[in-house]
């Protein structure tokens, strides 16, 4: 049974307007599924306007709870055909991706409360060490390519001002700096699922956002996010910050970026620092 759908859904039709209702999506995100062939509804009137049955949103509640439990649209299809309409199959191994899924969560929330603790004891009275940050952080930190930067960027003023902005931050402040950084990405994938064109006004936004990141730390106008974000497709270190689920959307990135940076008059083949 669908979520949010009365005793009397069966063999009844609906639009696509009122089965994203349904499922809690929009309806690009729809589009986006009919496109690429997960969520095809059996129906199409004359004028091709999709119809969706119930067991079509039966479907979509299927790859929804697949999609929360990590699993790349890429891969639901496959999951979906190999156990077909077979309910206890599916419900069975989405049980087992979430219980996973928690078991991360729980490990992540107990370093967390670790860190509380130590905070609120007054174990650290300046800066954060070092292998904290990288803890606070994950493993995606890597303290040699932090060095790397500082040989390449050491006597530049953005980097004078992003190690003054550093050494004044504390545990929240680094925490808070991961957080920002799942949420772009989250965001990111999202939008990239959903088919935001670059140069469109929610792509411009994601751009500006992760300009915004940058800024933190020092100066970044659009020509050089444009510079810096050819560097995000040449380093596969760059590429773990906006790979979702296993999806690697750090070309979509880069297009956004670029599409912005030209809507505000950079050429963006020959960007200015």
């Amino acid at each position: 049974m669908i979520t949010g759908m009365d005793n009397n859904t069966e063999n009844k039709e609906f639009t696509v307007s009122q089965a994203a209702d349904y499922l809690g999506v929009t309806v690009r995100t729809l589009h986006h599924w009919d496109a690429k062939g997960l969520l095809v509804p059996q129906v199409r009137t004359w004028s091709d306007y999709r119809i969706y049955t119930s067991d079509d949103l039966a479907r979509g509640q299927r790859i929804l709870v697949y999609r929360e439990s990590g699993v790349p649209l890429a891969e639901i299809a496959d999951l979906l055909d190999a156990a077909g309409g077979d309910e206890r199959a599916h419900l069975l191994r989405q049980r087992e991706m979430l219980l996973e899924r928690r078991d991360g969560v729980e490990r992540m929330l107990s370093a967390v409360e670790n860190l509380l603790a130590e905070v609120t004891s007054g174990v650290y009275t300046g800066p954060v060490p070092p292998d904290r940050v990288r803890e606070i952080l994950g493993p995606d930190w890597d303290p040699d390519y932090q060095r790397e930067a500082e040989e390449r960027w050491g006597d530049t003023t953005e980097w004078a001002q992003s190690q003054e902005i550093m050494s004044q931050m504390g545990e929240d402040d680094w925490r808070a700096v991961r957080e920002e950084g799942d949420a772009f990405a989250r965001a990111l994938a999202e939008a990239h699922e959903r088919g935001v064109a670059p140069g469109s006004e929610e792509g411009n936004a994601l751009a500006e956002r992760q300009r915004s990141s940058i800024s933190r730390w020092y100066d970044c106008p659009h020509g050089r996010q444009v510079i810096l974000s050819a560097m995000y497709v040449g380093d596969g270190r760059f590429r773990t910050n906006w790979t979702v689920n296993g999806d690697d959307h750090t070309d979509y990135l880069v297009e956004l970026i670029r599409a912005n940076a030209a809507g505000h008059g950079v050429d963006v083949e020959n960007p200015e620092w």
